[in-house]
């Protein structure tokens, strides 16, 4: 009987799909704080890395102009600090119509020498980047909050910039406000000192869904969490506090293993 050999473009397939096909990954939240019968479509995008998907981003832009969002939210990491800008005005240019995007800095962007040029580059878009700041906006007629941090790697740029300092300073003001508020902010493993604050709901990446998920693990790595990140990827229930966490568009030479690049769709709903 002749010997099977192992062939292992079975298993590079199986990786490649993976590593390339993108996820849609929803989430329905309930809040009074929301209008009965009313909901809030948010599509949350983050660590892209300046990735280019199929189609020069056909794809992906399909899918998130399919979804019909209220808002866009990006929470860092689009850009790399070390790739062309091309991905993200590719992105930017199919989807600057889709709904308002509302923009943090990642560690990435905060690192890349070419920041003001970034920066142009999403002000040309309309998108609203929040700096350390916050807005009242309406939606549905919902009035609601959203705030934005800066990624603590701003200090390389600002010298002596501290991220607590200004979380205090600035969102300290948001308890006495009752309204559904929202944070954006790049970095998941800072739950903690978030936590200390009146939001309802934080949408944060940065740990890329822990690169790769075998055997039940949610991620085996992630920057800032080493192995077996707490906050790889998903929903996290604090009492009141929703974190989703994304699992991040991007696509790289570091294989991303049975951990597809991840779109999420949130949904809140006001309760009945």
């Amino acid at each position: 009987m002749k010997k099977k050999h192992f062939n292992p473009f079975f298993l590079y397939s199986i990786l490649f799909i993976s590593c390339s096909t993108i996820s849609v990954q929803t989430y329905n939240i309930k809040s009074s704080l929301i209008a009965e019968q009313t909901s809030i479509k948010i599509i949350l995008i983050s660590d892209l890395h300046s990735t280019v998907h199929k189609n020069n981003q056909g794809d992906l832009i399909d899918l998130i102009i399919s979804e019909n969002p209220d808002l866009i939210v990006m929470t860092g990491d689009i850009y790399c600090h070390d790739a062309p800008m091309k991905g993200v005005h590719l992105l930017l240019s199919g989807i600057q119509n889709t709904a308002p995007i509302f923009y943090v800095t990642g560690n990435h962007e905060n690192s890349n020498r070419n920041f003001d040029e970034i920066m142009e580059e999403l002000f040309s878009f309309g998108v609203i980047i929040l700096s350390d700041t916050y807005r009242e906006i309406e939606i549905n007629g919902n009035k609601i909050i959203i705030a934005g941090i800066e990624d603590p790697n701003r200090i390389y740029r600002v010298p002596g910039y501290n991220q607590d300092e200004v979380m205090e300073e600035t969102f300290r003001k948001l308890d006495d406000i009752h309204l559904y508020k929202i944070l954006l902010t790049h970095r998941s493993e800072s739950i903690e000192k978030y936590k200390n604050y009146s939001f309802d709901l934080i949408l944060s990446g940065h740990a890329h869904g822990g690169q790769v998920r075998l055997f039940g693990i949610n991620g085996l790595y992630a920057p800032h969490q080493g192995f077996f990140p707490k906050y790889a990827g998903g929903v996290y229930t604090h009492g009141d506090l929703n974190h989703i966490v994304s699992r991040g568009l991007s696509v790289s030479s570091v294989p991303r293993i049975f951990n597809p690049p991840e779109l999420v769709v949130i949904v809140i709903n006001g309760e009945e």
